[in-house]
């Protein structure tokens, strides 16, 4: 089914805002369902439930700090939805710590969760939904809109890795096989035509556009950090206005 994955603008939107939802929310829901099977009573238990909230926060505030002291370059414009994320996810561990208790979480029993999360997300939304719509999607459906950890090695493929796919666009012949063959709806021509290396969060990969390729525009490379995100892409006249581009020059 990898001829479903779709390319369209509009897919990638929701793909975008769906994948990191989903990653705020099992991070919450994940840190409830632990905190309700812990305790109160520090003389009781090493680990009590505010404790292990405190060290929950404090990981994702080192994770955020040094992203934005050090990445924030990498991540543009989604800098801000990052720290929306972050924020959010903090408001929610605050309102545990000061409303949870070990038989109510966020207001619901803690067995009621318990059982909740594992038919709901465990069984229904990952197994059935996630599954289910590999007719109608292709089959990385799962991957794209709605897995966790998906979201996790994007990131980490955004920020820290070192693969990426080069292209030579002076070589394209725009036959489409790449897009075409792409399990992750990314548009590789796009991308093959203006000779820009492919550096996507959503990109796993995994080289079948640069399998499928005729005119070996596209390799698969483990390279330096440095210069991966190339800047000097050749424009193409669909891209921008050439007009507006060479009156403000």
């Amino acid at each position: 089914f990898r001829h479903l994955s779709s390319k369209k603008l509009s897919a990638w939107k929701i793909e975008r805002w769906l994948i990191h939802t989903v990653l705020v929310f099992s991070v919450i829901m994940t840190t409830a369902v632990v905190y309700s099977f812990l305790g109160k009573d520090p003389n009781s238990y090493w680990l009590t439930q505010n404790v292990f909230l405190i060290g929950v926060g404090v990981l994702l505030s080192v994770i955020f700090a040094v992203v934005m002291l050090f990445k924030r370059d990498e991540l543009g414009k989604d800098a801000k939805y990052g720290a929306i994320a972050y924020f959010i996810t903090i408001a929610a561990l605050i309102i545990l710590y000061y409303t949870g208790t070990t038989e109510k979480v966020f207001l619901i029993k803690s067995g009621h969760l318990r059982s909740a999360y594992g038919l709901y997300i465990g069984s229904l939304f990952s197994g059935v939904i996630g599954t289910g719509f590999y007719p109608i999607l292709g089959n990385r459906v799962w991957c794209r809109f709605g897995c966790p950890m998906a979201a996790i090695l994007g990131f980490q493929q955004r920020m820290f890795s070192k693969f990426r796919i080069t292209t030579n666009g002076g070589q394209c012949i725009s036959c489409g096989n790449c897009s075409t063959y792409c399990e992750m709806g990314i548009d590789v021509r796009a991308y093959a035509q203006k000779g820009e290396n492919i550096v996507r969060s959503s990109c796993v990969g995994c080289g079948i556009c640069a399998a499928v390729c005729p005119r070996g525009v596209l390799k698969l490379e483990n390279g330096s950090m440095e210069g991966r995100i190339n800047s000097n892409e050749i424009l193409l006249g669909n891209d921008v206005d050439l007009m507006e581009l060479v009156n403000k020059r």
